[in-house]
């Protein structure tokens, strides 16, 4: 027969030993590896055959939540934005325009554009005279005038190269704007140009007038020749249809000084107020070589 040891009553039991207490043994001793080896385990843990704390199944998972949730906003996002159109276009009759003649402005003017400009589209026309440096500027003309019916009246400045080489081109527009119209000036006033008073005993219209900015770009700009002459817009047009093409005045500037950059300014002149809008033109004059004898 065994004998029954008895407990010395002196002795207290051990504390009993959970589950955190076997997780601080292992974090105390994931402490002490190294960084990098920890780091590694944490992108691959090959014994639990984990990847970032994460099983495969969890990450496919939560990829295809993501890949169904962003599908979703996107397509919500979508249809709203259709439906949103569709509306308009019930309710208001929208018409498509093109983007480039449709812009808003405060009551106070009406923009202008200039056509061509440089391939960043600031307004800077900049070319070699007498070379190919001047495509770029003929081919956006082109471009301009197969979006919308020639013009009859608009001279060398309706047809290819439009002036260049040495007498460029450039087309002014009224931009389209919703609503917007304007009455011809009634009466001479002391801060419109000579030439626009001139042409107000002729006939009414929106008058256009370009010029030199500054004192020395009208010394070396040379002249100007409008097409039609005298440069106006028929009041009656406005307010315009936006289906229909906005009329155009060609400006082409001649025997300015090669170069020097030059800043002009064409400013429309109506009834309670003026807009305007400027570019720089810059041609360089092409060197010619002298062969000595």
């Amino acid at each position: 027969m065994f004998k029954r040891k008895t407990r010395d009553p002196s002795i207290p039991f051990p504390p009993p030993t959970t589950s955190k207490d076997f997780r601080d043994i292992a974090s105390t001793e994931e402490l002490s590896e190294p960084c990098r080896k920890r780091f590694c385990r944490y992108i691959y843990d090959k014994e639990k055959n984990l990847y970032c704390g994460r099983s495969c199944t969890s990450w496919i998972s939560i990829i295809a939540y993501s890949i169904l949730y962003l599908t979703f906003l996107c397509t919500y996002t979508l249809l709203f934005l259709y439906g949103s159109l569709c509306l308009i276009k019930f309710l208001d009759k929208y018409e498509s325009v093109d983007k480039i003649e449709l812009m808003t402005y405060s009551k106070q003017g009406i923009g202008l554009s200039a056509t061509p400009t440089s391939v960043n589209t600031l307004p800077i026309i900049s070319y070699k005279a007498y070379t190919d440096d001047d495509k770029q500027y003929v081919d956006e003309l082109d471009s301009f005038f197969k979006r919308r019916k020639r013009s009859s009246d608009l001279g060398p400045c309706g047809s290819s190269p439009f002036g260049y080489w040495n007498e460029p081109c450039i087309i002014i527009r009224i931009n389209k704007q919703i609503g917007w119209s304007a009455k011809p000036l009634s009466n001479d006033t002391n801060d419109i140009p000579q030439d626009v008073k001139n042409w107000m005993k002729t006939d009414q219209k929106l008058w256009l007038h370009c010029h030199g900015f500054h004192s020395y770009d009208k010394e070396h700009i040379g002249r100007i020749t409008y097409y039609p002459d005298p440069p106006g817009f028929d009041p009656g047009l406005y307010p315009i249809n936006m289906t229909d093409d906005t009329p155009l005045v060609a400006v082409q500037i001649r025997d300015f000084t090669f170069g020097i950059s030059l800043a002009v300014e064409c400013t429309l002149y109506y009834e309670g107020g003026s807009s305007s809008v400027a570019f720089l033109l810059y041609v360089t004059p092409k060197r010619k070589v002298i062969l000595s004898v």
